[in-house]
Formats: structure tokens, C-alpha cells, sequence
């Protein structure tokens, strides 16, 4: 018999009850006023986890609590009723499993968040339709501006110049974006540009005054097309929702977690999936060079001026290898 406390469902009150599993696959509940005996499938035995409390619930919302887990173990192994719930108590006390299961959700969560988490995330991009990058695109220019931009101070004249450029490269793309130039001034960014879900494209000025020739400015710009036609950003956005559905599925409540545990992988994760997305869109650029007759060497030199700058760090923390994106030997 199984010591432990029955509840009536009607009253707190607890009531000292002893319970057996017979090997007719009955429940015998003695020791209260109106002893029960039921089938075991009519009553509902919670699974083990760790040492805490088992309960068999009745159909009439009665309750029958117990702390001795291990008669209760032996009483369904008996009857060969331990189920899969038994085993999994049974695989996490012996440490050798336990290790090896934590290791397969790591490796398990790292191939997903390394390889199938940016072809989900492509794929999904390439369904939603360019008017919800629109919507992004203008929301994140009024964040931009207010905390990272500035008014730019090129001159009038300067601007169209270099919007007509853009218009002029983008009209025969027609993939339903609406490309648009928008010139401002880097504050702590330096020399840099950007390209928003929507077809906003912003170039700093300090960007536009550290060109030498119009065409390495184009070769910039063709860059940030091929971010807005790989629908880069949508990407990224996608993949960070779903590290972040990961990181909770798998960790819990993972405000508990070492923040630095657990944002070291997604970073590093993500800045790879970064690079990726950068090779892309070189990939872009210097096609589009080649299509257009220019030399690809006014790629090259933005890179290499770039990097040789005092803003290379912040500018370059997320794009690949300099040698492996520009041949700035080429270019000197």
C-alpha cells in the first residue's frame, strides 16, 4: 500500500489514505470514509519530476497525493504502465545521458541556427510582399535619424546629382521597391552606408567626400541595391526572431540565463550570417560593374580607402575578410 493524502475535491480538508495498483489493473483507494476501486485508465497519475509530489486525480476531481515516488514507480513498472514518462526519469538521473542529451540540443540548435534558420528565413523573406518592407524601411530612416544621423551638408546641387544617379541605376530593376537616395551626416559612423528594407538607400557624407571618383560612389551604391534585392534586412529580421523562439524553447525563461552565455553564440552566429549577406551583395555590385563596362577596380579602391580609415573597425566589424573582398594591392 502507498501511504499519502486524499482530497475529496469539494473541501481543503486532507484525509490520511493508502492506495494500491492491483494486478488487475485496478486502483484500490482505502482509509477514508468511502473507499474507492476504480480502473487504473479511468484516473490520471502525474509523471515523475524529481521528488515531487505524485497525484492521481479521479474523474470527480478527487485527489490522491503522494511523496513516496518510488512505490509509485514500482507499482506501475509492475504493471508495465511506467510508459515513455518513466524512462525519461530514468535517462535523466544517469549523468552519462543527461551530458549527451545536452550535448545533441547544443549541436542540434547550433546546425539549425547555422544552416537551416537563413534558408527558412530566405525563403520566408521572398513571401512577403515589398509593401511590408516599406513599412520597415520608413519606420527604422525615423529611428535612424534620430539617434545615429544627421542633416547632411553637402550642397543642394550635390544631392540631386547623386539621387539622379540612383534613379538611374534602379529604374530597370522593377522588383517592386521604391529606391530612394537619402544623404546624411555620419555623427560617430564616419564614412558608411546603408540600405533599409524598402529601397532607402543613405549614404553619409562623410562617405561622399572620401570617394575619388563618381564611379566608386555607384559601386557603393549598386553594393546597397544588392542588400534591398537579397531582402537582407527582412532576413536578419527573421533570423533574429527565430534565434530569439530558440534561445527561449530551449533555455526557458532565459532572463535567468548568464546574459553574455547566451548572447556570445547568437552574436557570433549572426555576425557570420552578416558576412554572408555581404558577399552577397559584393557579388551584386561588382556584377553590376561589369554589366554596365566599368572597372572593377572602383570597388576595390572604396574598400581599401575604407579600411585604411579611422572608422574602419565600426565600419567593417560585420563584413568579411578586407583581402578577401578587395584586391587593394591592385588599386595603390
Amino acid at each position: 500500500m502507498i501511504a499519502g493524502r486524499f482530497f475529496d475535491g469539494r473541501t481543503s480538508a486532507a484525509q490520511p489514505a493508502w492506495l494500491a495498483l492491483g494486478a488487475d489493473r485496478m486502483v484500490r483507494l482505502e482509509g477514508i470514509a468511502e473507499p474507492r476501486y476504480v480502473p487504473l485508465a479511468s484516473v490520471r497519475i502525474s509523471d515523475r519530476i524529481a521528488d515531487i509530489p505524485r497525484r492521481v486525480e479521479f474523474d470527480d476531481g478527487a485527489t490522491f497525493e503522494t511523496a513516496d515516488n518510488d512505490a509509485v514507480d514500482a507499482a506501475l513498472d509492475a504493471l508495465g504502465a511506467g510508459g515513455f514518462g518513466r524512462r525519461i526519469v530514468h535517462w535523466e538521473r544517469r549523468w552519462a545521458i543527461a551530458a549527451a542529451a545536452l550535448a545533441g540540443v547544443a549541436i542540434a540548435s547550433w546546425l539549425f541556427v547555422q544552416h537551416g534558420l537563413p534558408r527558412l528565413a530566405a525563403a520566408a523573406a521572398q513571401k512577403v510582399p515589398p509593401s511590408l518592407d516599406a513599412a520597415i524601411g520608413s519606420e527604422g530612416l525615423v529611428i535612424m535619424d534620430r539617434t545615429l544621423l544627421a542633416p547632411s551638408k553637402l550642397p543642394a546641387a550635390r544631392q540631386d546629382e547623386l539621387r539622379s544617379r540612383l534613379a538611374a541605376m534602379s529604374a530597370p530593376l522593377a522588383d517592386g521597391h521604391a529606391y530612394r537616395l537619402e544623404l546624411r551626416r555620419g555623427r560617430g559612423l564616419g564614412p558608411n552606408a546603408f540600405a533599409l528594407p524598402s529601397g532607402i538607400i543613405v549614404l553619409t557624407d562623410e562617405l561622399v567626400e572620401l570617394a575619388q571618383h563618381e564611379d566608386e560612389i555607384a559601386a557603393v551604391l549598386a553594393h546597397e541595391i544588392g542588400h534591398v534585392r537579397h531582402r537582407h534586412a527582412l532576413r536578419m529580421l527573421l533570423q533574429d526572431a527565430g534565434v530569439a523562439a530558440l534561445a527561449f524553447a530551449v533555455l526557458g525563461d532565459i532572463g535567468t540565463a548568464s546574459s553574455l552565455a547566451v548572447a556570445l553564440p547568437v552574436v557570433l552566429v549572426q555576425a557570420k550570417h552578416s558576412r554572408d549577406m555581404e558577399r552577397e551583395a559584393d557579388a551584386f555590385a561588382r556584377q553590376w560593374l561589369r554589366e554596365q563596362g566599368l572597372a572593377g577596380s572602383h570597388f576595390d579602391a572604396m574598400m581599401c580607402r575604407l579600411a585604411a580609415g579611422d572608422d574602419a573597425v565600426a565600419y567593417l566589424s560585420t563584413h568579411p575578410p578586407l583581402a578577401e573582398r578587395a584586391d587593394c594591392a591592385r588599386v595603390r
